[in-house]
């Protein structure tokens, strides 16, 4: 009788954890998936349901469960940086300060033997990517290299001497916004200084990843894999799913997970879960301070799509997260190949438009006469 009772609640909770999403369907049949790789793509709601779907058909083997893993690669960035700011929160991390003053004297003379001024670059131009940084990720060699190698070995102080041997500062810091995943595999390093772990194990700890309803998400190399099959993720017609990890793993990259515990972590940053403090979360979403046109924060974007708000992020390989604050609706997707990520987009897009007008009361995403017995 226990064990049938047992079944009974599990039963109910998975029912009540997963439920058809109206807005998502419109979205869905509004652009309809026809593409290189599948979309795997989940929509959560303010009161934890949530409904994941696959589209697309796999061009050879198994095709997408749903439960898959995807290398998040710059999604990453806003767990690092909200695991920065939860350590200026409790006084650790100071967001003013020169990054010289938790980083090796060593890095400052490398980085200001290419013009960096290093005692004007701040830990917050770091995670509004407002230092006059370049990006060693986007210069022509790194692809390069990667495409010739996709098992090298990259270090942090590498990825710092490539920067240095293959690009330039790209403005005085707090000029203008260039996106860079330099500045925030320092950002990683800052991390470990201060708190004497690794990255991973900062991140999880400050922002309480065992806590929360992630069961899919982990940091590669450093933890073990846990959830479903890592997804096989295409570049340029290459499959890049056996590629070193190292490549994009030390703070602009490095998370696995599937697009559903995307959407549970980005609700519970946005709506104030993680911080101790609102005023934290507001800083974080804050434009104060930052170059006029900038379309980023510290460690998220501030979208306009189709003239709707939304705060979210995306990732080199295909991997996209958007939260809608007046429905409090998260949608969160990614794709096989990354050639399809502009049909990602605009799903995602979409979504967050009638999730607005649903909740504004401007247009209902029910069907007619589901909306017709709601108002009787």
């Amino acid at each position: 009788m226990q064990q049938r009772l047992i079944a009974v609640v599990l039963a109910m909770a998975a029912s009540s954890a997963s439920a058809a999403d109206a807005c998502l369907d419109q979205a869905l049949r509004a652009h309809a998936f026809s593409g290189a790789g599948q979309m795997s793509i989940a929509a959560l709601a303010p009161d934890g349901s949530r409904d994941t779907r696959v589209l697309g058909t796999a061009a050879s083997g198994t095709g997408l469960q749903g439960d898959e893993g995807f290398r998040l690669a710059s999604i990453t960035k806003t767990y690092v940086a909200a695991t920065a700011l939860r350590l200026h929160e409790d006084g650790r991390l100071e967001l003013q300060a020169p990054i010289g003053r938790y980083l090796p004297s060593e890095w400052m003379q490398l980085l200001a033997s290419d013009g960096y001024k290093t005692d004007a670059i701040t830990v917050r131009h770091l995670l509004s990517h407002t230092g006059g940084i370049a990006d060693h990720a986007q210069a022509p060699q790194f692809i390069a290299k990667l495409k010739a190698d996709p098992q090298t070995k990259w270090t942090r102080e590498g990825d710092l001497h490539h920067l240095v041997e293959w690009t330039d500062p790209v403005g005085t810091p707090g000029e203008k916004f260039a996106y860079s995943d330099t500045g925030y595999v320092l950002l990683g390093a800052i991390i470990e200084r201060i708190t004497g772990q690794t990255l991973p194990q900062a991140v999880r700890e400050q922002l309480r990843l065992d806590a929360r309803d992630v069961p899919g998400t982990y940091w590669e190399r450093y933890e073990a894999p846990v959830g479903g099959a890592r997804a096989h993720q295409w570049f340029e017609g290459l499959d890049t799913h056996d590629w070193g990890p190292s490549l994009d793993l030390y703070g602009g990259g490095g998370l696995v997970a599937p697009p559903v515990d995307v959407a549970v972590f980005f609700d519970a940053l946005l709506a104030g879960r993680v911080f101790r403090k609102p005023e934290t979360l507001a800083l974080m979403q804050s434009a104060e301070g930052l170059p006029a046109t900038s379309p980023y924060r510290l460690g998220v974007f501030a979208y306009n799509l189709n003239g709707t708000a939304a705060a979210g992020h995306s990732g080199f390989w295909g991997t996209l997260v958007a939260r809608e604050p007046v429905s409090g609706r998260t949608i969160s997707g990614a794709v096989t190949d990354r050639n399809d990520f502009p049909k990602l987009s605009q799903v995602v897009n979409d979504y967050v438009a009638r999730v607005h007008a649903d909740a504004s009361g401007a247009q209902s995403c029910a069907a007619p006469q589901e909306q017709a017995s709601k108002t009787r």
